[in-house]
């Protein structure tokens, strides 16, 4: 269908759709990293076990979009989207039934599912609805429902375990997806045409036992030693496996991911710099609320309330974004975005048992603002330029990377604070981490702008 047979009111549900459908569901990837003292409580679990609640189904997100590029091309767009949603919607309810830790975490991956397929359909679509000249400000708004939900997740989660419990945090996810099925087969139109794509199975098995063995074995690495086969030797084979399906990928002729995209430098570049920011975000999803209330003592209703403003000023602060990104370009956002990383990191390592809530709530605030001054212009930066189907190749590659990022920016925080004694010293391990990642940052930036200066020429 082509746009100009779209009407005004078609477009503005599709937008309105996706743009929910997109937050509901990737906010779900997070609503569970709060709520990590709940599961160990009662199921009996180890912390380490109940955060792959949250790594697990940010790593079946990550395994499951590079198969998107192919579903994009082979099915009708509506069809496309009726799909993702039930199984997500399917996902929810059974957690709202889970009776044990293993049937909450198959859910939690069914979930998971629908998430990765939601968020590479969302984004292809809105830069297919709207002009060029509208990306910056139509990115912005997406960012804010992929992005800005994962910061929001656990907030809700705070709220609604304080008033339903842990159940009634699923019920109503369950819910929203059944009213978002509902509206979608209503709004959804096909707008991006059928083309030709072939999947091949082995290039899904290769990156998916890449992917979980890196991840695994990182997260296995809690117990004290990178030497054993099950934490170094799976990052090792994890590697092995993924420098195998990359070089396959060049040499393809119809590769599942089109690697290739690497080779215009702003992508490159916006893959680091989202790897990064995901890093601190995911990181800072699975620490803070541990810090809080186990640390400092606080409930899950404080806890929620100390992260409301920062999630409130996360959706104005993204949408602001895509507006000046599509004005004055992205250095102004680079500048106070690492800015704002570098205060947070510091206030981190200040840390104590004594400190105020009030204090959480404004550290929680930085990071959020400065996440999302970053995140959205990165994401247009990495798409913008990109056109037909190259770009679909290149959010299934984007997201796939960054959600992967997500899974393991959560491992490796817990892994850290593991790792560092589980205590307020082991807070400020974290936090050190973070500013070390926000030096990545700056570098990146460097990169972008030297890069910016000096544009390659055919």
């Amino acid at each position: 269908m082509e746009n100009s047979e779209i009407s005004p009111m078609q477009k503005t549900g599709i937008f309105l759709t996706l743009i929910v459908g997109t937050f509901v569901t990737a906010m779900s990837t997070t609503v569970t990293a709060n709520m990590i003292p709940n599961f160990t409580e009662y199921f009996g679990v180890s912390a380490n076990l109940a955060q792959w609640l949250t790594s697990g189904a940010t790593l079946i997100s990550g395994i499951i979009i590079p198969v998107t590029a192919f579903l994009l091309k082979k099915i009708q767009n509506k069809t496309y989207f009726l799909t993702t949603m039930l199984a997500y919607t399917l996902g929810s309810l059974s957690a709202c039934f889970a009776h044990s830790f293993s049937i909450l975490l198959v859910s939690r991956l069914i979930q998971a599912v629908g998430c990765g397929m939601m968020i590479p359909f969302g984004q292809i679509m809105l830069l297919n609805l709207y002009p060029t000249e509208k990306h910056g400000r139509v990115m912005a708004a997406f960012s804010m429902a992929s992005m800005v939900s994962t910061v929001v997740g656990p907030t809700y989660a705070g709220l609604m375990l304080e008033a339903a419990g842990w159940r009634g945090v699923f019920v109503s996810l369950f819910v929203f997806g059944l009213a978002i099925i509902i509206v979608g087969s209503i709004f959804m139109k096909n707008i991006t045409p059928k083309a030709e794509a072939q999947l091949n199975v082995g290039f899904v098995l290769l990156s998916a036992i890449g992917f979980s063995s890196l991840l695994i074995g990182v997260n296995n690495m809690s117990s004290g030693s990178a030497l054993k086969l099950t934490s170094g030797g799976l990052i090792a084979i994890g590697i092995l496996f993924l420098v195998v399906f990359s070089r396959l990928q060049l040499t393809s002729n119809k590769p599942m991911l089109n690697v290739r995209v690497f080779k215009e430098p702003s992508f490159l570049i916006a893959i680091i710099i989202s790897i990064c920011l995901y890093l601190i975000s995911m990181g800072t999803g699975m620490i803070l609320p541990i810090f809080t209330k186990s640390i400092c003592g606080f409930s899950d209703a404080a806890y929620g309330y100390a992260t409301l403003a920062g999630s409130v000023l996360a959706v104005f602060t993204t949408l602001y974004a895509g507006k000046l990104y599509d004005t004055m370009g992205m250095k102004p956002m680079f500048f106070a975005g690492i800015a704002l990383f570098a205060v947070y990191s510091i206030m981190g390592i200040c840390f104590s048992e004594k400190t105020g809530i009030v204090y959480i709530a404004a550290t929680f605030a930085l990071q959020t603002v400065a996440m999302s001054m970053l995140n959205s212009p990165s994401t247009t930066m990495a798409l913008s330029k990109l056109t037909g189907n190259i770009r679909i190749d290149g959010s299934a590659v984007f997201n796939t990377i960054r959600q992967i990022s997500s899974s393991l920016a959560s491992t490796l925080s817990v892994l850290i604070y593991t790792l560092a004694g589980s205590n307020i010293n082991a807070v400020h391990a974290v936090y050190i981490y973070y500013g070390i990642v926000t030096v990545a940052i700056v570098i990146s930036v460097f990169l972008y702008l030297k890069a910016a200066s000096n544009p390659v020429t055919e």
